[in-house]
């Protein structure tokens, strides 16, 4: 299993402690550090509609324009993973938000 976020995200925190005591093999793919592209944006968006994806509470989305705003698409989650709901949980066959 894969988790996408940021290491210092309680829910992300929450979705690894959860998988471990699960026992569950887990591994972290931090937005931060390892990065993201459009192929990986496009398969999350193949599993989760782009309306829940995207977080409209994080203080990146309140800082983009209102044409970003009107507009979002694959392109403005790759420049802003942070507009990315955490946790994404990769289970090896789909993408979902939460553990």
């Amino acid at each position: 299993m894969i988790v996408y976020g940021i290491k210092n995200c309680d829910k992300v925190r929450a979705a690894l402690k959860a998988a471990k005591a699960d026992g569950v093999g887990v591994s972290l793919h931090d937005f931060r550090v390892q990065g993201i592209d459009e192929a990986l944006v496009n398969a999350m968006l193949a599993d989760i509609d782009l309306s829940l994806l995207l977080n409209k509470r994080s203080t990146t989305w309140k800082q983009l324009d209102e044409f970003q705003k009107i507009e979002p698409n694959t392109g403005l989650l790759v420049a802003n993973p942070t507009l990315i709901k955490r946790p994404v949980v990769f289970d090896g066959k789909n993408y979902r938000i939460g553990y």
